[in-house]
């Protein structure tokens, strides 16, 4: 048999083969430096698995964040009060270059909401958002204060920034302010933003005029604190608009409007370790500030609503919204009811 032709067709296949392997292998090369370039790209890369390089920029100045809550500006002009505190070392960078300087962001929340990139708060650029979407938000910009400790030692510094004259129709408006850090480089122009109180989301750290208010009045109530009389009649003013603008009046009065408040129980008699929860009705529906508090935390101690009984006795759990004052009043018996006897 002549294997001649097989022998020779088999080694041009080989031959074949190899150059196709060579091929396949070098073109596999090529990708490898091809991707790897990529990789090194600084740019923005999205590598098919979600992990782009933008994802790491933040928008949060470190150093820089918000205080718990706004507070009630009652001086003049009075108004809604934001505080940005400022760490020593972020100061003395700023304060050193011109191009630097320290801010307060305020606006409706729906502001917030309506440029959110659904992206978490820390990498959003608000201010450029805003700019964006033609939104005209207001800007406070002026130099800290320094804060010192009990024995003169330098603290913190603070940056205070309020919204003032807020007109009636916007006593409830859900309203909010951030710090910032601005840089000026030529004709750009970059912010910083403080971060927001450990677990606060942008949505809940704002809060309106009216709540303010009601929790100053809440604050001198629980802690029977001295208020100039003029001071509670501009709080309890301010309630009064609240109210009145949810029952539809168009312009404000004074007629002495508060909100209609019902507790789920006003007594209650508990065993040692039980729970329980009052509920408080506004029948307004306005989100306000509500202040809890036991005359006697050995019987009874309270959370956010949450009652628990710790001790036997009498005690009551006061409940303070907008300043006024409604009651619970907490009986603990641990004595154990015998059973009925049995003939």
């Amino acid at each position: 048999m002549n294997y001649s032709y097989k022998q020779k067709k088999t080694g041009k296949v080989v031959a074949w083969l190899l150059i196709i392997i060579l091929l396949i292998a070098a073109a596999g090369a090529v990708f490898v430096v091809l991707n790897k370039k990529d990789s090194d790209n600084t740019g923005s890369v999205d590598n098919g698995g979600g992990n782009n390089v933008d994802s790491e920029v933040t928008t949060i100045q470190e150093g820089l964040v918000m205080s718990a809550m706004p507070d009630f500006r009652l001086n003049e002009p009075i108004g809604l009060r934001y505080t940005t505190i400022i760490s020593p070392e972020l100061y003395n960078e700023v304060s050193k270059d011109e191009n630097k300087s320290f801010g307060t962001l305020f606006g409706p929340l729906r502001f917030f909401t309506q440029v959110d990139t659904g992206e978490s708060y820390e990498k959003i650029d608000w201010i450029k958002e805003f700019e964006k979407n033609e939104l005209d938000p207001s800007f406070v910009e002026s130099k800290p204060v320094a804060i010192t400790s009990a024995d003169g030692s330098l603290s913190h510094y603070i940056h205070k920034a309020s919204i003032a004259n807020i007109p009636y129709q916007g006593v409830n408006m859900q309203l909010l302010g951030i710090g910032f850090v601005k840089t000026v480089d030529g004709e750009n122009v970059s912010y910083k933003y403080a971060s927001l109180p450990e677990g606060l989301s942008y949505q809940n750290y704002a809060c309106s005029y009216a709540y303010a208010a009601a929790e100053m009045l809440n604050e001198r109530a629980a802690l029977d604190l001295y208020m100039p009389q003029s001071n509670i009649d501009i709080l309890k003013g301010v309630i009064n608009q609240s109210v009145d603008l949810v029952a539809g009046l168009v312009e404000p009065t004074d007629n002495g409007s508060m909100y209609s408040v019902t507790l789920s129980e006003t007594a209650k008699d508990l065993k040692l370790d039980e729970e329980f929860t009052i509920n408080v009705e506004i029948a307004e529906e306005i989100p306000t500030s509500i202040w809890w508090q036991s005359t006697d935390m050995t019987v009874a101690i309270v959370k956010d609503g949450v009652v628990k009984a710790v001790g036997e006795g009498s005690a009551t759990i006061n409940v303070f919204v907008a300043g006024e004052k409604y009651t619970c009043s907490i009986t603990v018996d641990n004595r154990i009811e015998l059973p009925d006897a049995v003939e």
